[in-house]
């Protein structure tokens, strides 16, 4: 009631014909006719004498809002909710001295969170286009915006660590493309924004390892010679080199996790490091006990 209370405050003051088109879009949100407020409040928005005034683009913000949220078309949502974000910046920018200033802020925080969270959706549903697009919409409209009530930083590492794990799913799905690229690239990210994350160092150790074992796993014996074999067993161990400081990374946060364990004494195994493999063996079977 407060909103209303303020919007009816504003247009008080307009002209006679101001306060006709605006009232009667005020009316028609008020009752929830969204469409016929929405018809009405760009039909007013079309003369400067509409345009000049703050309350005009605070009704149009919240129409657009309310018309996205009960909007079940894709492609029309996201014309809603773009228009919308754009009316709040619009008065935003407008409102010098700050009277809508709270409520603005408000609704352009929940509009960009409605985009992070279709980010999120759209990874689970493996459209990793359509999530990168959907998450720069979401820095875009809440940068500005910025009070710290949002930590980007952790938003921008959920988004990455979600990413990573979309690709390896992809993967396991289709192996005719190489999703363990992108994964370990969404997983570099993560620790460019936090070293020590366990996640992301368990993963990329994972990728590495399975990519060193699929390659023991797929050779054909019979079809190498000894210096190829030679070049082959240079690379496998390469691959497991490179796996094991992710993964020692991921024990120093968690020794007590059993996948972890299973990958250091895998990686250790497969550098033919047997006492290493079989220390941690030993740490997983006792963990395992404990249970």
């Amino acid at each position: 009631m407060r909103i209303v209370y303020t919007i009816v405050l504003s247009i008080f003051f307009f002209s006679t014909e101001a306060q006709n088109l605006l009232d009667r879009s005020l009316k028609k949100y008020q009752d929830g006719e969204l469409r016929a407020a929405k018809i009405l409040i760009d039909s007013a928005l079309t003369s400067d004498l509409y345009a000049s005034e703050n309350v005009s683009w605070y009704l149009k913000g919240f129409i657009y809002k309310d018309l996205y949220k009960s909007n079940t078309s894709s492609s029309e949502s996201d014309e809603l909710r773009k228009t919308s974000v754009n009316s709040f910046y619009r008065l935003l920018n407008m409102d010098s001295v700050g009277q809508y200033k709270k409520e603005t802020l408000q609704n352009l925080k929940y509009l960009a969170t409605t985009y992070y969270n279709d980010a999120m959706k759209l990874i689970q549903n493996q459209n990793f286009s359509g999530a990168n697009i959907y998450y720069s919409r979401f820095i875009a409209v809440y940068s500005p915006i910025n009070d710290g009530s949002i930590s980007l930083s952790n938003s921008e590492l959920q988004f990455h660590l979600a990413l990573g794990s979309g690709y390896i799913q992809k993967q396991q799905l289709d192996s005719t493309k190489n999703y363990s690229r992108l994964a370990l690239a969404a997983f570099e990210h993560v620790l460019s924004l936090d070293s020590m994350n366990k996640e992301a160092n368990y993963q990329i150790g994972v990728i590495y390892y399975n990519d060193a074992v699929n390659r023991i796993l797929d050779l054909d014996y019979d079809d190498l010679d000894l210096l190829a074999f030679g070049k082959f067993e240079d690379e496998t161990i390469e691959l497991f080199k490179k796996s094991l400081p992710y993964m020692e990374q991921a024990y120093r946060v968690n020794d007590k996790d059993e996948n972890i364990l299973e990958g250091l004494a895998g990686i250790h195994f497969g550098l033919r490091e047997f006492e290493i493999s079989n220390k941690y063996r030993e740490e997983l079977t006792a963990l395992k006990e404990d249970d």
